[in-house]
């Protein structure tokens, strides 16, 4: 950067004192023929009568002489029939200085550029000046004798003004260039000193290690931005790797605590006894089918990341309900009611939904009395940002928590182990099926109250609609299969316990 400014100052100086020597020749030019204008008003000036001033040479270069103010760099010098004849007392230098051995040469100089009858303007190096140097005839009619009017201008000495400015401009600039480098210098480490500690973290930051971040400048600009998105970014992938090693260690307890029955069980097993075979027998199939519960439902969580596995088209609201309460009736002996329906379409994925509805109606199974009423119902809602379905799931059974409402539908809760021994899956599920929805899971309990679990998203698709002529994904099937994405509906059989999903089975 500092090189292109300096090759700019440099153009710049170039072309402007290129442009003011030539200003320079330019005006020493005008001034020595106006001069020479001037000596030919006083050569042409008359009496009233008609009659000219000057009848003689010498009387107009004596006239000219007088008339003469040189003015600094200057000199006048006149000749009459080759020889020297009149200058100004007051001027800066002599045209011929008799104690110089110039003189002679400077004479003879003058005598040879001398064009009889006119007036040029030539160069003459003298005395240590680069002048400038008009030459003009002077005649009058009736006079033999030959004038000839000198005036030398030291142009020399103008243009070393120039080049002290030049010098000048030059240092100035010099000096200018180092100062700005040097605060640039200081100004650019400041502003990039956050991307410094920003390249400093990222080469520290390891994933036993996330703890590190980058110090925020005070002050607001796109580099403190840039620095607090990344400490956002860093915290994000921290709880990220956080929920991973959660994630890890809940599936090794999961899995290590069946496959710990089942050696247990196989060790202590009378092989005579062929009651107590059966019964271990018995008890190694419950932990192995609990075990492929959960690696199921790790399955269907790990499916639900992926873009299509919520697949909206358009949906019959009342043929879903319906559709959906034919799943559930079955469960168990409960009083099932379908409360409320709605006339309306909505884009959704009718199979992810009749998932969800099946495990809301599980848990709600589990966690109430046999004979007490479980409701299904299906509503249109005015929303914020337009219409919202409402898939309700209500039960008369224990309720839940205040402190337990948020955490059942984190991975492997379950707030009470009284009644069954899911996954802690099932809920975990159901919010993501609402999420790939682009909506919601809301809960309404209160101990002894009873549960009501809605699923709301959104009437009109917040997510891209599936394309009907779009083949099925492995492992997935369309609306009205059995199969879906990565996994099958669950149903009273998937669990030990049919409804082995509410408190948080998911």
């Amino acid at each position: 950067m500092i090189a292109f400014v300096m090759v700019g100052l440099a153009l710049t100086g170039v072309l402007t004192y290129a442009a003011q020597f030539r200003a320079l020749d330019q005006r020493v030019t005008r001034e020595l023929w106006q001069e020479y204008d001037e000596l030919a008003l006083i050569a042409a000036n008359t009496e009233e009568s008609g009659a000219p001033v000057h009848a003689t040479v010498d009387s107009v270069l004596l006239h000219a002489t007088d008339s003469a103010a040189p003015s600094d760099g200057e000199s006048v010098l006149t000749f009459l029939d080759g020889e020297p004849r009149y200058e100004p007392r007051a001027q800066e230098y002599a045209l011929l200085q008799a104690d110089s051995p110039e003189h002679q040469q400077v004479q003879q100089a003058i005598l040879d550029a001398y064009e009889p009858g006119g007036a040029v303007i030539v160069p003459l190096e003298a005395y240590g000046r680069d002048l400038r140097v008009l030459i003009a005839s002077v005649r009058v009619a009736g006079d033999e004798s030959e004038g000839i009017f000198v005036v030398a201008s030291d142009i020399g000495a103008q243009r070393r003004s120039l080049w002290q400015s030049v010098l000048t401009f030059s240092v100035l600039s010099v000096i200018t260039l180092l100062i700005a480098g040097w605060v640039g210098y200081v100004v650019t480490g400041r502003l990039l000193r956050p991307l410094e500690d920003l390249r400093a973290a990222t080469g520290q930051i390891t994933v036993d290690d996330l703890e590190y971040r980058v110090p925020v400048p005070e002050v607001r600009d796109d580099i403190s931005a840039l620095a607090q998105n990344f400490n956002r970014m860093l915290g994000r992938i921290q709880e990220g790797f956080a929920a991973q090693r959660r994630f890890m260690s809940d599936v090794g307890h999961e899995l290590r605590t069946p496959l710990t029955i089942v050696r247990g069980t196989l060790e202590t097993t009378d092989t005579e006894d062929p009651g107590d075979v059966r019964e271990s027998h018995e008890i190694a199939l419950d932990e192995l089918d609990r075990m492929g519960r959960v690696v199921g439902d790790l399955s269907e969580l790990a499916a639900s990341a992926r873009p299509d596995y919520v697949r909206p088209r358009p949906l019959d609201l009342t043929a879903f309900a319906r559709s959906a309460f034919a799943r559930i009736e079955h469960i168990a002996e409960r009083e099932w009611i379908l409360e409320r329906t709605v006339d309306a379409m909505a884009d959704a994925d009718e199979q992810r939904l009749v998932q969800a509805v099946v495990q809301l109606a599980a848990n709600a199974v589990r966690y109430s009395d046999q004979g007490s009423r479980i409701r299904l119902g299906v509503d249109r809602v005015p929303g914020a940002e337009g219409p919202e379905i409402h898939v309700s799931v209500q039960d008369e059974g224990i309720g839940i928590r205040p402190e337990d409402q948020r955490s059942i539908f984190e991975r492997f809760t379950r707030v009470d182990g009284s009644r069954g021994s899911g996954t802690g899956l099932g809920l975990p599920i159901v919010r993501s099926i609402a999420e790939g929805h682009g909506g919601e899971v809301r809960l309404r309990s209160a101990p002894g109250q009873g549960s009501t679990f809605t699923i709301v998203f959104p009437q009109s698709a917040r997510v891209p609609p599936a394309d009907a002529e779009r083949p099925a994904a492995a492992g997935s099937a369309g609306p009205g299969s059995a199969r879906d994405t990565g996994s099958r509906e669950p149903t009273p059989a998937d669990d030990d316990d049919p409804a082995d999903r509410r408190r948080n089975d998911g």
